[in-house]
């Protein structure tokens, strides 16, 4: 049952994105998250790193920390390292007393894969050789930025590099041919993505079933590009998590049946009424507490 909190929400989501939804606009390259000059809380060290030519900001409570955690963003490819995010990399260092490594990747309307999931890899692969070589870690992304962690860990596999101790994909963004029957039944009742009940699915499917100008002329299903298509045979565990109300809601539920079937083991938590990146737009709702909680327990038994 969803709390009365978040109910209360969605419906100010509704309005808000109403005249984007109504034309059908992205929202990750329109809409501007918060970015002010940032200094970490009393009690955190934070410094900026060069990881394979890309930078990287890493957040840790004051003292000896006992593992690692990497950090892909979301975004679309198009928003940026930002508020929203330290805010996440703060909760994750707290909670799990770890260090946090943000991977601050370049971002831009412009950019064409494989640019962005190339400066992840990189990043990742020296992260893995240098700060993090023999450490404990795992690796957590939500939206677009799951889909570059998992790309990521497909490479890393392939050269022999250390993958993570398990992965966390959240709201997972990973089939950009967005095949999925969400799209369809959730048309109407996604507060972001959603369009107007006044419009018709069948006229505005492929407005719905939106493509990326980031895919460029790679085909949608490549593995590097669209994860859910690859082959997770020796992935590590997985937790996935995603909004039931979201149009890419079935990118999870994909995810977790080609991973399950590789024999990886996942676990996979559809939360009733919410909506994409509840967990880190919203972090006080009820429900995202939930979502916070059962991250941070994952997280630790796997890094312990």
């Amino acid at each position: 049952m969803i709390s009365l909190g978040a109910l209360a929400v969605r419906a100010l989501l509704r309005l808000y994105t109403y005249p984007y939804r109504k034309n059908f606009r992205s929202l990750s390259r329109t809409v501007k998250l918060k970015n002010r000059p940032y200094s970490a809380p009393r009690g955190f060290g934070f410094e900026v790193l060069n990881c394979g030519g890309v930078r990287v900001e890493r957040i840790a409570p004051e003292g000896p920390v006992d593992g690692a955690i990497i950090q892909f963003h979301g975004g679309g490819h198009t928003a940026g390292m930002n508020t929203m995010y330290r805010r996440a990399a703060e909760r994750l260092s707290l909670m799990c007393d770890c260090a946090v490594y943000s991977i601050d990747y370049d971002t831009g309307k412009g950019l064409v894969f494989p640019s962005v999931h190339e400066s992840c890899f990189a990043a990742y692969s020296s992260m893995t050789a240098g700060e993090l070589n023999g450490e404990k870690f795992v690796a957590i992304g939500d939206s677009f930025g799951a889909n570059l962690m998992l790309s990521a860990c497909f490479k890393a596999r392939e050269e022999g590099i250390a993958l993570p101790r398990a992965l966390v994909c959240l709201c997972p963004f990973v089939d950009m041919s967005a095949s999925g029957d969400s799209y369809r039944y959730n048309c109407y009742k996604d507060p972001l993505y959603g369009m107007p009940k006044s419009f018709s699915f069948e006229e505005n499917e492929s407005k719905i079933r939106r493509k990326s100008p980031y895919c460029g002329n790679t085909p949608y299903t490549d593995p590097y590009l669209s994860p859910v298509y690859g082959n997770f045979d020796g992935f590590p565990s997985m937790l996935v998590q995603y909004g039931e109300l979201e149009t890419s809601a079935s990118d999870g539920i994909m995810l977790c049946k080609a991973a399950a079937e590789a024999g990886a083991c996942v676990q996979l938590h559809g939360f009733c009424g919410m909506w994409h990146d509840f967990m880190y737009l919203f972090p006080r709702l009820k429900e995202s507490r939930q979502a916070w909680e059962e991250i941070g327990t994952f997280i630790k038994q796997h890094i312990r």
